[in-house]
């Protein structure tokens, strides 16, 4: 089918390398451009970065609703649209319009986890399992109905980046066979049961600063769940500091006094307590530093007895 791409980051720019094994992507519009890094270096988004490498046109719009814009997408008479991390809400004027309409892949089991971040979130709150969706979309964010799903398990260390690896993956074959199923005539979309919808939101800074009053396992399932951005944080001698990984800790002889308190156990371990339980921090990003494990965290800030974490 002939194709037309709606999606900004890595997880789009694989999905559109996908699709063109099979199909052919007309265009893909991106969000706009915007610096990024110490220096507010204006980069190209990986969606972007592809399409230009394989010669296919890149609309950045700032307004979705531009007459000029639509018009020219229009021309390429598309007859599908894929959506995929776009980013932005797309109006019906634009997603109505293919023969085929518009279909969108959602890193969760809709209606679970509809909105923002579903596998941040999925993964935070302790999930065990999760999926991908590949749903028509409508008016609703996230409420269309539903053309295939398939679901994956999350094992108790598994990462955000780690997850959204699989999904890449498995969105790509995913949408491939969304997208047959629609030109063969054999998709039956099932309308999804709203009684039964969960939402979550956006990560901020609040969301990802670490309260060591929570669980220990309440405090893993954060980590992981914010690795690799935006990293879960805290406060270590007035500094902001980033963790990347921990495991709850089991061992008796790791008994810390109390939520924040930091223990250090053989020269190289580093343990921090919890509302319940301990937890060891693996790996560990001092303010301004590269990320590193706590043997290199502990010989380089010499923690000792009454330090905590804020």
């Amino acid at each position: 089918m002939k194709i037309g791409f709606f999606g900004t980051p890595e997880i789009s720019s694989q999905c559109c390398e996908g699709l063109l094994a099979g199909h052919e992507l007309l265009f893909v519009v991106a969000s706009e451009d915007k610096p990024s890094g110490r220096n507010r270096k204006i980069t190209l988004c990986p969606a972007k970065k592809f399409a230009l490498s394989k010669n296919i046109p890149v609309f950045q719009p700032e307004n979705l609703m531009d007459p000029a814009f639509i018009s020219a997408i229009r021309r390429f008479k598309a007859d599908i649209y894929v959506v995929v991390a776009f980013g932005k809400k797309i109006p019906g004027e634009i997603y109505n319009y293919p023969p085929h309409k518009t279909i969108n892949l959602h890193p969760s089991l809709l209606p679970k986890y509809r909105g923002a971040a579903p596998v941040e979130w999925a993964i935070m709150n302790g999930e065990k399992t999760t999926g991908i969706s590949v749903q028509l979309i409508n008016d609703t964010i996230d409420g269309g109905d539903v053309i295939v799903q398939e679901e994956m398990g999350i094992d108790d260390d598994m990462t955000a980046g780690g997850l959204y690896e699989l999904i890449a993956a498995a969105g790509c074959r995913l949408l491939g066979r969304a997208i047959n199923m629609l030109e063969t005539g054999e998709a039956s979309p099932a309308k999804q049961e709203d009684k039964e919808a969960t939402f979550c939101g956006k990560i901020d800074k609040k969301i990802a600063h670490i309260h060591w009053n929570r669980n220990a396992f309440e405090i893993h399932n954060q980590v992981r769940g914010l690795n690799p951005k935006p990293s879960a944080w805290t406060i270590f001698r007035g500094m902001n500091i980033r963790i990347f990984s921990t495991r709850p800790c089991t061992d008796p002889m790791a008994a810390v006094p109390g939520p924040a308190h930091i223990k250090v156990l053989d020269k190289k371990r580093l343990l921090a307590g919890t509302g319940g339980g301990c937890i060891e921090i693996l790996m560990i990003q001092p303010e301004n530093k590269k990320v590193m494990d706590a043997a290199s965290f502990i010989n380089g800030y010499r923690p000792v007895e009454g330090d905590h974490f804020i």
